[in-house]
């Protein structure tokens, strides 16, 4: 009876550690501070969580939000950064002052109601993650006036992505009402299962990797002290990996990107990036383009529940990295995302015309060029001024008489 009870005692103790444990780490954010690569470090965290925090400052004020992936991201912060004349902390500051002077000079408002703009568009992001940020902003205490999201062939497709349970957003994000498509894949194992409905209770075992390479480095870093011999490779000053004393190790991360002014963002070269594109693109994941659509048709049905208006806008891509797409795809990709729109009076512009699938438009094949950047993001506030978001961002009463059309870029 006593070894029950001294038992019992030693699992309510270890409950509590742990209680307390996942606590610090919900409300302090540890990982955010280490040197290895963590989510908390990550642009999707730190994009929601300082888009919030401004957001909240002046909740009287509407705002919209850019969601999409890096074909939205390059744009927006090359040209902020051309129109800050410094560099710009790419995970930190998404305030797009830039798409908000030009958004500004379009709209009719009074001189002190400025519509803020916030770029929540992540490197990489599928459609699942525009879903799941847009839920996010949409339920938070001060939610966005307007939504534009841009798209594209990858964001519903892309081989390199293992499913919808390893993004950035879902890691973040999801919680357990997500996970009904989770038991459904036949695909995953039992084991795979658990580990992710388990990471949605607790953050310790959700970023369990992380904490372990933490320690791993922590590790490596008190035996070079004791060691006389030189035992782990470094990144030298010439970022060659090799066995030295000084360096940096693999796992160890200092800083944040940058942004430039007339410099692009991070970027493999075009040869690199077709490659990458080719292995996205080839073979066609039906159960993974169904699933990405389903997440977009619920993206869809969330803003118009909310009453928030949304423009979808198909990005533009070269012809080069078209003609690497399965054939037939880009077509019904493009119809049924015009079909999806229009049947909930979405509006829906398409920027896969001949202005802009030029080569010389891209610096990869994929990502607009810096120069370029201007120019897109005031065609793309033209098209927000002259669609029904202009009313929401104005505060006026909506009106609307008849279906859509889809917008043309200017």
């Amino acid at each position: 009876m006593t070894l029950a009870k001294g038992s019992f005692g030693v699992v309510v103790t270890a409950l509590c550690l742990l209680i307390a444990v996942e606590g610090w780490l919900a409300c302090m954010h540890p990982l955010a501070r280490l040197p290895v690569a963590t989510m908390e470090q990550g642009e999707l965290f730190n994009s929601v969580n300082c888009i919030k925090k401004e957001a909240g400052k002046q909740s009287n004020e509407p705002y919209m939000v850019l969601l999409g992936s890096s074909l939205m991201v390059a744009p927006v912060v090359q040209a902020e950064s051309q129109f800050r004349h410094h560099p710009i902390k790419r995970f930190f500051e998404r305030r797009a002052t830039a798409c908000e002077e030009r958004l500004n000079s379009l709209l009719t408002r009074p001189a002190k109601e400025k519509v803020r703009v916030f770029n929540a568009a992540v490197g990489g992001g599928m459609a699942s993650d525009d879903y799941f940020v847009a839920r996010e902003l949409l339920q938070s205490q001060t939610a966005p006036a307007a939504i534009v999201c841009g798209v594209a062939p990858r964001d519903f497709q892309d081989n390199l992505v293992p499913g919808t349970y390893s993004t950035s957003a879902f890691q973040v994000l999801a919680n357990y009402s997500d996970l009904g498509q989770l038991w459904a894949d036949k695909k995953l194992t039992d084991d795979k299962k658990f580990d992710i409905a388990f990471g949605r209770l607790s953050s310790l075992w959700r970023n369990r990797a992380e904490v372990k390479s933490y320690f791993g480095l922590l590790s490596k870093k008190i035996i070079e002290k004791v060691c006389p011999f030189i035992l782990f490779e470094k990144y030298g000053q010439t970022m060659v990996l090799a066995q030295q004393k000084s360096g940096v190790f693999p796992e160890e991360v200092n800083g944040t990107p940058m942004a430039y002014p007339g410099y692009a963002i991070d970027h493999y070269d075009s040869l690199k990036t077709s490659q990458q594109y080719m292995r996205s693109y080839n073979p066609i994941n039906k159960r993974m383009v169904e699933e990405q659509f389903a997440y977009f048709d619920r993206m869809l049905d969330l803003t118009a529940k909310h009453g928030v208006e949304l423009l979808v806008v198909n990005m533009p891509l070269s012809r080069s990295n078209k003609a690497i797409i399965p054939p037939g795809f880009y077509t019904a990709y493009l119809t049924r995302l015009k079909d999806a729109c229009a049947q909930r009076n979405i509006q829906f512009v398409d920027y896969n015309s001949a202005v802009w699938d030029g080569e010389s438009n891209f610096i990869d094949t994929v990502h607009i060029r810096p120069e370029k950047s201007i120019a897109f993001i005031e065609s793309l506030m033209k098209t927000v001024a002259d669609s029904p978001l202009a009313l929401a961002l104005s505060g006026a009463q909506k009106q609307q008489i008849g279906t859509r059309p889809v917008l043309q870029p200017q």
